[in-house]
């Protein structure tokens, strides 16, 4: 029985995506969200998710978008010209200031969230930055830190007609960075699959089998693809698996 959490991103944003998020929690169709401690609706997203508690709540850590928690001049080359961050983050070079700047942001974003009470289950990524090479040792760091041992992989299932950049040789990277993620220290629980709610939705009934599966979700965008995944939510998408499903969050993981 694959046992899957459906987690939307983006916890935080704005109102628009805070409603969403949570209108699904209570019609039980979303499983976990991940909270974005720069956003705008913050304080919205963490009062909230204390009226769920059969839900689980992460950090959604950020390095592509709004203003970074911490004023750190060492995050200069991430922002752009107001300020705020720009989505360079795959593209700067990392010496270790910026390393050092990056760790203490995300800890800073991770502390803001749960100075508001919030418990947090595990961490991801705006834009799976958190996934990118040079910043694996940084995320261990923010592990050890924060004692957060949940944590979401990189993408690994795709749709054959979106299939993966690279071709095997990048297949066998991301393998190495799950493997790497899950037992160098501090060890780290992850779900076995991960990918887009949509592929997984459409690759149904012949997907991969696997015991634990992350589908990413983002209501309330205004994204053709992410409204077509909110619709399809709402719908009993579960019985086209051949195999009985169980929701989970990821504290349940």
């Amino acid at each position: 029985m694959p046992r899957i959490i459906i987690n939307a991103d983006d916890l935080g944003l704005s109102p628009r995506v805070n409603d969403a998020i949570f209108g699904l929690m209570d019609r039980g169709r979303l499983t976990s969200a991940t909270i974005m401690a720069n956003g705008p609706a913050l304080e919205d997203a963490a009062a909230r998710s204390k009226s769920f508690p059969r839900c689980s709540f992460g950090v959604h850590l950020n390095l592509t978008d709004l203003r970074p928690i911490n004023t750190d001049p060492a995050l200069r080359p991430l922002l752009n010209d107001t300020g705020e961050f720009a989505r360079r983050a795959r593209d700067v070079p990392y010496n270790d200031a910026l390393l050092n700047a990056v760790e203490r942001e995300w800890t800073a974003q991770i502390e803001k969230v749960r100075a508001l009470g919030v418990p947090i289950s595990h961490l991801d990524s705006h834009h799976h930055t958190h996934t990118h090479a040079p910043l694996f040792k940084v995320l261990k760091r923010v592990q050890a830190r924060t004692g957060i041992r949940r944590v979401r992989t990189t993408m690994n299932l795709y749709h054959p007609t979106d299939p993966l950049v690279g071709g095997m040789k990048q297949r066998i990277k991301k393998l190495g960075w799950h493997s790497g993620l899950r037992w160098l220290s501090p060890r780290t629980t992850t779900t076995d699959l991960f990918t887009w709610f949509w592929i997984y939705h459409d690759l149904l009934p012949n997907v991969p089998s696997a015991r634990t599966v992350e589908l990413m979700v983002h209501p309330g965008s205004d994204d053709p693809i992410f409204q077509r995944e909110e619709k399809l939510m709402d719908t009993p998408w579960e019985s086209r698996s051949t195999a009985p499903i169980s929701l989970i969050n990821y504290n349940q993981l």
